[in-house]
C-alpha cells in the first residue's frame, strides 16, 4: 500500500495549508480505500447554507457559497455526497421543508444574484441586487423568514425579473428553454400554477376557504375543464398572468437546480434529493383523485395520541391514480438528483393512517401545534409493492443505481417494514444515537442473528449519529453515555478515558461511523455546532439554523476545541480498530494531521498559507 509522505517542516497548531490539504487528501483517500468506504454524506438544508455577499436571510444550495462549502467538506471530511433536504415550496407560516410541495421547487431557494448574469438574460440589475431586501439582514446565523416572505421579498424580486422576461424576443435562448421546460413537465407544472391562480381568485392561500368549485377543480383525474380555462387568465395585483409567472419561477428554479447539480458532480459529489412522504395542500388539490377523503398520514406521539401531518394517498388506487402520482413524483426526483432519500419510507410499506379529530366541526390541536387524529382500526399493508414496482422502476428508468435509493426506516412501523425491503437493493438509513449493545451499533448490524437488523452487508446501510430531528452529536455526548462500553470494546479504546473526556467520547462516535462502508452526518454536527435543526412536535426556533458566514473559521476553531468531524482522527481510530496495528504507519500519519487540527493557530487555509508559505 502506498502511503503519502509528510513534510517534516509542517508545524502544529493551525489549519492545514493548501499544500498540506493536498497531502491530507491523498492520505485520506488511502485510508478510505483500506476501510472500503464508499459514501460519506453531509445532510444539508438549503436554508442552512451561508450567504457571504448578498444575504436575503436564507441560504440556497444553488449558490457559489454552497459550492465553496462543499469543497471544504470534501477536502477535510471526505464528503462525496450531499443529502439535500426537501426543496419544495414553503411559506412564512408553514416553514417545515417536510410540509413543502412534492413537485414544485421553492422560489425561496432561487439565487437572485445569478439573474443578473448574461445566461439569465440579465433579468435583474445591480440596482435590484442592492435593494433593501438584499441588504438589510443583520443576523446571518438565523433564517429571516419575515424578510424572505415580506412584501418586497423574494416573490417581488422574481416579479421584476418576470416583467423583463416576457419582453424578451420569442426566439431568445431563455424563451426557448422555457417552452421546452413546460413540454417536459406537463404532468404537474400547469396544475401547480393553476393552484396559485385559484388562490388569487379566492384571495387566500388556504384552499379550505375557497369556493367549493375551486376546491374541487381536480376532484376527478382530468379536472373541471371550464374552470381550468378561466383560471388560466387570472392576473395578480401586479398585472402578471399568475399561471405564466409561476411556470416561469419553476423554470428558473429548475435551471438553477440543474446547474447546481452539475457543479457538485464536477467536484465528485453526488446530490441526493429528499422525497418526503407527505403531501402539501397544493399536491393534494392538483391530484385529489389519488387521495383518501378525510384521512391523513399519522404518527404516534405518545400517551395514546396520534398526530395527523399530511393528506394520505388512497392505497386502494396504487394501480391507478395513486400509483401514477407516486411514479411521477419519484421519476422527477430521479431526473433532478443522483439519488433519493425517502423520508419515513415505512409509510409506503406499512402506513399509519388516521382520521383527524374534530370538535364542533373544527380540527383539534394539542399545545405543541400537532393536529390530533384517531388511528384507523384497519391499516393498509402494502409490502414491497411501492418500493419495488414504483420507486425502483423510476430509478431504473433514469439509470440511477438502486443503492442510491436511501430508505429512512426510523420510528413508526420501521421494524415491521424491514422484511419487505431488506433485499430490494436500496440503502437503509440507520443512526447510532440510540445505540446499545444491540440496535444502533455498527457491529450489531453486520453480525449474524435472528433480529431483522442483523445479517447486513456493510453496503446495505448508511449510518450517522442522528438525523435532523435528533439531538446534536455534542448533546449526545452528555445523554448517551451507555454507549461508551461497546465503543471502547469495538474501537479498542480505554473505557475510562471515554467516561472522563467528552472529547474522547465524541471522537469515538465519529470513528465508529468510519468502520463501515457508508456514513452521514448533519451539517451542524460536521461543523461542530451545538444547534438543533428541528425538535419534533414543537414549533419554536425550528428550521432556523444557518452556518456562519465564516464557516471555514468556525469549523477549524471548533476542531481546535475537540468539536466537529476531525476526519483524520476518525479514520486513524477506524483503521486501528479494524487492522489491529497492522497499518501503524498509516495510523501515525493520520494522527499527525489530527493533532494539527486539534490545536489552536491560524484558522483558515488562507491564513495558514500566508504564515507558512
Amino acid at each position: 500500500m502506498k502511503i503519502s509522505a509528510i513534510r517534516s517542516t509542517a508545524s502544529f497548531g493551525r489549519a492545514l495549508s493548501s499544500a498540506e490539504q493536498k497531502e491530507f487528501c491523498q492520505l485520506q483517500n488511502e485510508a478510505r480505500k483500506l476501510l472500503n468506504i464508499d459514501k460519506t454524506a453531509a445532510t444539508i438544508f438549503d436554508f442552512s447554507v451561508p450567504s457571504t455577499e448578498k444575504d436575503t436571510g436564507i441560504g440556497t444550495s444553488f449558490s457559489k457559497d454552497a459550492q465553496n462549502m462543499a469543497e471544504l467538506l470534501k477536502v477535510m471530511c471526505g464528503v462525496n455526497a450531499i443529502q439535500l433536504q426537501p426543496q419544495g415550496e414553503i411559506s412564512n407560516f408553514v416553514r417545515s421543508p417536510y410540509s413543502g410541495t412534492g413537485f414544485s421547487l421553492g422560489m425561496h431557494i432561487i439565487d437572485l444574484t445569478k439573474l443578473a448574469d448574461e445566461n439569465y438574460g440579465k433579468l435583474l440589475n445591480s440596482k435590484d441586487l442592492n435593494s433593501p431586501y438584499m441588504t438589510r439582514v443583520k443576523d446571518h446565523d438565523n433564517v429571516d423568514y419575515q424578510n424572505v416572505f415580506g412584501e418586497d421579498g423574494q416573490k417581488a424580486m422574481l416579479q421584476k425579473a418576470y416583467k423583463r422576461f416576457i419582453k424578451l424576443d420569442e426566439n431568445s435562448p431563455l424563451k426557448q428553454e422555457f417552452e421546452k421546460f413546460k413540454q417536459e413537465n406537463t404532468y404537474w407544472l400547469e396544475k401547480d400554477a393553476l393552484f396559485e391562480a385559484a388562490a388569487v381568485a379566492n384571495n387566500s392561500e388556504d384552499m379550505r376557504t375557497w369556493t367549493l368549485r375551486d376546491q374541487n377543480v381536480f376532484a376527478t383525474k382530468h379536472g373541471d375543464a371550464e374552470r381550468i380555462a378561466q383560471l388560466k387568465y387570472v392576473k395578480d395585483s401586479e398585472g402578471n398572468n399568475v399561471v405564466d409567472f409561476n411556470e416561469f419561477v419553476q423554470y428558473i428554479a429548475d435551471k438553477q437546480q440543474k446547474e447546481s447539480k452539475n457543479n457538485f458532480n464536477a467536484k465528485g459529489i453526488d446530490i441526493y434529493g429528499d422525497c418526503q412522504i407527505g403531501f402539501s395542500q397544493k399536491d393534494f388539490w392538483a391530484h385529489k383523485s389519488a387521495f383518501y377523503h378525510n384521512k391523513e398520514f399519522g404518527c404516534d406521539i405518545g400517551d395514546g395520541k396520534y398526530s395527523c401531518w399530511s393528506p394520505a394517498i388512497d392505497f386502494s388506487k396504487i394501480n391507478s391514480d395513486a400509483g401514477e402520482l407516486l411514479y411521477n413524483k419519484f421519476n422527477l426526483f430521479f431526473k433532478r438528483y443522483n439519488g433519493v432519500r425517502i423520508d419515513a419510507a415505512w409509510q409506503l410499506i406499512k402506513p399509519l393512517i388516521c382520521e383527524p379529530q374534530k370538535h364542533n366541526g373544527r380540527e383539534v390541536f394539542d399545545s405543541n401545534g400537532n393536529k390530533l387524529g384517531h388511528k384507523l382500526h384497519h391499516q393498509p399493508d402494502i409490502g414491497g409493492k411501492i418500493i419495488n414496482d414504483i420507486v425502483m422502476k423510476a430509478a431504473d428508468a433514469n439509470n440511477v443505481s438502486r443503492d442510491k435509493v436511501f430508505l429512512e426506516l426510523l420510528g413508526g412501523n420501521s421494524y415491521d417494514s424491514l422484511d419487505d425491503v431488506k433485499h430490494s437493493g436500496a440503502t437503509l438509513i440507520h443512526i447510532t444515537k440510540y445505540g446499545a449493545d444491540q440496535w444502533g451499533r455498527v457491529k450489531y448490524y453486520e453480525s449474524h442473528g435472528d433480529n431483522k437488523y442483523q445479517n447486513m452487508r456493510p453496503g446495505d446501510y448508511i449510518i450517522g449519529p442522528g438525523t435532523h430531528d435528533d439531538e446534536t452529536l455534542l448533546e449526545q455526548v452528555y445523554s448517551g453515555k451507555s454507549r461508551i462500553g461497546y465503543l471502547a470494546h469495538d474501537l479498542h479504546l480505554h473505557k475510562h478515558e471515554l467516561e472522563r473526556s467528552p472529547e474522547a467520547f465524541s471522537k469515538a462516535i465519529w470513528a465508529e461511523l468510519f468502520t463501515t462502508k457508508n456514513q452521514f452526518a448533519t451539517l451542524p454536527d460536521i461543523l461542530g455546532s451545538n444547534r438543533r435543526i428541528n425538535v419534533p412536535n414543537t414549533t419554536e426556533e425550528n428550521w432556523s439554523y444557518r452556518a456562519s458566514q465564516d464557516y471555514e473559521r468556525e469549523y477549524f476553531e471548533n476542531l481546535a476545541q475537540g468539536k466537529g468531524l476531525n476526519s483524520a482522527d476518525a479514520l486513524a481510530k477506524a483503521v486501528k480498530a479494524k487492522y489491529h496495528g497492522h497499518s501503524s504507519m498509516l495510523v501515525e500519519k493520520l494522527q499527525y494531521f489530527a493533532d494539527i487540527l486539534r490545536q489552536k493557530g491560524p484558522m483558515t487555509k488562507k491564513e495558514a498559507d500566508k504564515l507558512y508559505a
